[in-house]
Parts: structure tokens; C-alpha cells; sequence
């Protein structure tokens, strides 16, 4: 399927590095902003396939991937003004800004912390939870999978990506155990990162054009509505790919990103 390699690289913020994979070279650039607690990589089938023309820059965010570890418990205004900051290094003009569940709530927050940056918001599965969605995530999320001498650790992350994902490619389901278990303290920072956000609010509070996308088999499906009722201007998209649109469904995410870029052009 590749039809133009990934580039790697990593661009010096504050903080530390952040980690990218870069493909294409069209402006204006399409940033991506991964699921927790996956990584990057999970974009690359899209970067590759050569069916999104524009530059695409896929974030690792800080504690996934090859990106730096923050200390104690960032919240998600921390994590908008990292990527934003490194992606201002790698993209001096507006960016549209692509972001799947936690990257999601990360994209509603920088378009409201930073519109003069955010083009338009592409928005897979997001996030919009109930009070008592909220403490039961909590609840559910805090606690990180820790490393055991015995291996047990290996067997946990493997059972919880499974359950979620039934019909999974087994190689996607691999990959994605391999960023779970590299970012076994970085999962419940962004996960409670997420939970203490006010990303209704922060919704409210954007400007730029929105797509909502989803796909029938997403954790957040159920809940799309709610995305429906702040975004009311929105131009909807449905997807294969369940859990893992851009890596099992790269074509079907090209083709709603594109019509969506081409509509904003002709508006």
C-alpha cells in the first residue's frame, strides 16, 4: 500500500523532544493527534498511502512513542501548549488539526487556546462524557498497568487491547500493544488529563470549521450525538476501521479529510 516514505524526526520544545512521522509535502500541513495511549505510528498507513496529498505530521505525545516523559500529572491545557509548540516549529501557518479520541479533547483545547493557529478541526470519536461517565472513568483509568517481574503486565495490556477490539488485525493489535506497554505511565496521565477537562466548555469556545467523524464500532460511537449538539455546523463523516480508522481504514479517513479540505476551499 506505501506509496511515499515516513520521514522521523524529533523538534525541540521547552520541555524536551517531541516525536514525529512526516509524510507529503502540500501546505497548508494536516497535524495528527493520536488516541491514548498509542502512538504516532498508528497514522502511518494514512501518511503512506499517498491518498491525503497535504504535508501530514503525526505528534507523539509527550510519554507515547519517542516523544519525552512529563513529570507528575500534565493537564490538557499543558499537553495543547506542547503540540503547539512543536508544531508551530514544524509549520509556521495554520495547521488543520486532526484529532482521534484523547487527541480530540487535545484538538478541541488548542483551537480554543490557539485559533490564529487552527485552520479547521477534524475531530475522530470524540470525547464528550456524562458526571457520571466522568468518575467512573476515573475510577476505571487512574491506575497504571505496572510492570511485573512475573510477565503479568504483558498478558493485562494484551486481554485489554483485545476486549476493545474483537475484529482487529492482529498486526494493528500488536502495534498497539507495544505503545500501550511503552507508555504505561503516560496512559493514566492523559487519561486523567481528559477526565478533569472541561472539553464541553472548551468546545463552545472554537471558531474554526469542524468535521466529527466516526465509525460504527468506535468506543465513543454512542455518544457521537453529543459531538452532534455542540458542533451543530459540522460536516459529518462515517468510517471503517472501528478503534483504528487512520491504520484499518486509511483510504475511507483520506477521502472524508479531503472532500472535507476541498468543501473549506470552495466556501
Amino acid at each position: 500500500m506505501s506509496v511515499r516514505p515516513i520521514r522521523k524526526g524529533y523538534v525541540d520544545i521547552p520541555e524536551g523532544q517531541v516525536h514525529y512521522h512526516e509524510a507529503g509535502s502540500e501546505e497548508p500541513c494536516v497535524v495528527l493527534l493520536h488516541q491514548t495511549a498509542l502512538s504516532a505510528k498508528t497514522y502511518d498507513p494514512l501518511l503512506a498511502s499517498g491518498t491525503l496529498e497535504n504535508r501530514c505530521i503525526a505528534l507523539d505525545t509527550p510519554g507515547f512513542g519517542g516523544s519525552f516523559d512529563p513529570p507528575g500529572w500534565p493537564s490538557l491545557e499543558t499537553y495543547a501548549d506542547q503540540a503547539i509548540a512543536a508544531f508551530t516549529r514544524l509549520c509556521p501557518s495554520p495547521v488543520h488539526l486532526f484529532g482521534h479520541h484523547t487527541g480530540a479533547s487535545l484538538a478541541i483545547e488548542i483551537a480554543a487556546r490557539a485559533p490564529d493557529r487552527v485552520a479547521s478541526l477534524i475531530l475522530a470519536g470524540p470525547v464528550f462524557m456524562t458526571q457520571a461517565e466522568r468518575e467512573d472513568f476515573i475510577a476505571g483509568y487512574k491506575d497504571p498497568i505496572t510492570p511485573r517481574r512475573g510477565g503479568e503486565h504483558l498478558m493485562r495490556n494484551w486481554d485489554y487491547a483485545a476486549s476493545h477490539n474483537p475484529d482487529c488485525d492482529i498486526a494493528i493489535l500488536q502495534d498497539a500493544v507495544v505503545d500501550l506497554l511503552r507508555a504505561w505511565r503516560g496512559r493514566p496521565q492523559a487519561y486523567m488529563a481528559v477526565a478533569h477537562h472541561d472539553t464541553e466548555a472548551r468546545a463552545k469556545k472554537v471558531a474554526a470549521p469542524v468535521l466529527l467523524m466516526t465509525t460504527p464500532g468506535d468506543f465513543f460511537h454512542a455518544s457521537f450525538d453529543r459531538a452532534k449538539a455542540l458542533f451543530p455546523g459540522a460536516r459529518l463523516a462515517q468510517t471503517g476501521g472501528d478503534n483504528f480508522p487512520a491504520a484499518s481504514d486509511p483510504e475511507g479517513v483520506a477521502a472524508a479529510v479531503r472532500a472535507f479540505l476541498e468543501a473549506l476551499d470552495e466556501d
